[in-house]
């Protein structure tokens, strides 16, 4: 049988460390490497699905502007609620840890 194994120490002054410590230590015992497993391979997918969808973003948002339509009502900046600028600052953000909290 081909094993790998990983030795993982962490620490508890580090809150992020010790909350998934919490999470870790609630998961049975012979059930927390498939949880790990699947919780790495779900943060992977939604990584790679996040990834596509800030591509295909990019690329429409690219166009906007260039059309010969006349927009039905011009907007001013503010006019733009504080939610849709969040979510779109954080459809550009570099964070790549892929764990949603």
């Amino acid at each position: 049988m081909d094993r790998r194994r990983l030795n993982l120490s962490l620490s508890m002054a580090s809150p992020l460390q010790r909350e998934a410590w919490a999470i870790l230590s609630a998961i049975p015992a012979g059930q927390r490497t498939d949880a790990v497993c699947h919780a790495l391979c779900r943060a992977h997918d939604e990584g790679t699905m996040l990834d596509a969808l800030r591509a295909v973003l990019r690329e429409e948002w690219g166009g906007v502007g260039s059309t010969t339509e006349k927009p039905v009502q011009a907007r001013e900046a503010g006019d733009v609620g504080s939610d849709v600028l969040g979510f779109l600052l954080d459809l550009q953000s570099d964070d790549e840890t892929g764990f949603v909290t």
